[in-house]
């Protein structure tokens, strides 16, 4: 119920920006973490958690159990004999039965016991805190598929983009060429030369759609949205410092089971106390308990308490708790070599950020001067000044310079989302 109130939340909340017909990547995360059937798994840790809760704590319960026997003694006692130096009226001694039964309900409670109950029910709560920071964990890492889909997406889109562009440009050159050739100005191969570039830039747009087309399919059945093809992916613009700490929840797991070791500890340390029991029995049987000169079957009960307790184990549980101890010490190592690879990492991914930057600040410089070029190519190849390659020279080189700054602003926003990823920052 918690999850399809989740999911509606989610939704929406996306209702309001697909109005706008913009998804950002935020929402593709929280999208794909609601859908996955990873996100079920946290229901059933919990009832799983319930049922085993239940189970340690009716150790505290009172123990109820029904027993019955049946037993044929060949030789008992026979006080006849035993006393037969002792003059006695004949019939007077009881005699103890050849046959013996007896049915008996039993009850046991423990009265203490050292601890262990409520150090058990310790142990499976961080059992449990476990399992759900294992599923965070594996959810989180769906990020890096939505990644793969989103980006990819968006350079796509943008040279599709930049690519229409080139094609309505030709047309337009197309034309010029056409009414060139008719005056004689412009050579009749330009006309050529043009319809080929225009092919091969049909060409190259078929493809992008097709591409454009499968990255939106697999974005849509990783996130579960729905005609993703006709909204606007918005690029992220996550603002970092280069100081943060990676966190993420695979380093929490680390902590989390840090827990579980020194819990368990604790739980060791409780079995070696004393364990302080009661005990009652009823029954009805012949002999009634332990009357054995009674000659008829009969009621009886006895009540009784105890205590155990193992003195000596030959130091097992102090190995045990030793050895555990041994395990956090390599859980703290590989937690400080996960964080030292982890920062390694952020700043081989704040050096990309960095050069990208640099490289993205004089783009549209480059843009504005190829575009000046490209313009007086287009008026040279008019005026028949310049063939029609020469031209398609200047118009790629334009091309490619807006293709290129996408593509930088898109991987700055990339290595920018990934270096977050590591940190484990959450929106």
């Amino acid at each position: 119920m918690k999850r399809i109130i989740a999911v509606a939340v989610l939704l929406s909340a996306m209702t309001a920006s697909w109005s706008q017909q913009t998804v950002t990547l935020w929402q593709c995360y929280d999208s794909a973490a609601a859908v996955t059937p990873l996100s079920g798994e946290r229901e059933l840790y919990r009832q799983m958690t319930m049922l085993r809760d239940q189970n340690i704590a009716s150790s505290w319960l009172p123990s109820l159990d029904l027993g019955a026997s049946f037993t044929y003694q060949s030789d008992v006692v026979d006080m006849t004999e035993s006393l037969s130096g002792i003059p006695l009226p004949p019939g007077s001694l009881p005699s103890i039965p050849h046959e013996q039964y007896r049915g008996t309900f039993d009850i046991s409670q423990v009265i203490w016991d050292g601890g262990v109950t409520r150090n058990a029910r310790a142990v499976e709560q961080v059992v449990s805190e476990l399992n759900m920071q294992q599923n965070e964990a594996d959810i989180y890492r769906l990020r890096e598929q939505v990644n793969n889909y989103f980006f990819p997406l968006l350079l796509t889109e943008s040279q599709l983009e930049v690519t229409d562009l080139l094609i309505s440009d030709l047309e337009a050159r197309i034309r010029e060429a056409s009414s060139g050739i008719d005056n004689g100005v412009v050579p009749a191969v330009t006309l050529d030369v043009l319809r080929a570039e225009m092919i091969r830039a049909e060409q190259t747009a078929s493809e992008l759609r097709q591409r454009r087309d499968a990255l939106v399919s697999a974005l849509e059945q990783i996130t579960g949205m729905s005609g993703l093809k006709g909204f606007d992916l918005l690029l992220p613009e996550p603002v970092i410092t280069g100081d943060e700490t990676p966190d993420n929840p695979e380093l929490r797991l680390f902590d989390v089971r840090k827990r579980q070791l020194e819990v368990s500890k604790s739980l060791l340390k409780s079995q070696r106390m004393p364990k302080a029991f009661g005990f009652a029995q009823a029954g009805y049987g012949n002999p009634p308990g332990n009357d054995f000169f009674s000659e008829n079957p009969d009621f009886y009960y006895s009540l009784g308490a105890g205590i155990k307790w193992n003195i000596f184990d030959w130091n097992k549980n102090s190995n045990e708790r030793k050895s555990l101890a041994l395990q956090q010490q390599l859980l703290d190592l590989k937690k400080s070599a996960a964080e030292e690879s982890l920062q390694r990492m952020l700043t081989v991914r704040m050096a990309e950020i960095t050069a990208l930057q640099d490289a993205a600040s004089r783009d549209d410089q480059l843009i504005e001067i190829r575009k000046k070029i490209t313009g007086v190519a287009a008026s040279q190849l008019a005026n028949g000044t310049i063939t029609a390659s020469q031209y398609l020279t200047e118009l790629n080189s334009e091309k490619q310079a807006i293709i290129g700054a996408a593509a930088r602003k898109i991987s700055i926003a990339r290595a920018e989302m990934e270096y977050i990823y590591i940190t484990g920052y959450n929106e």
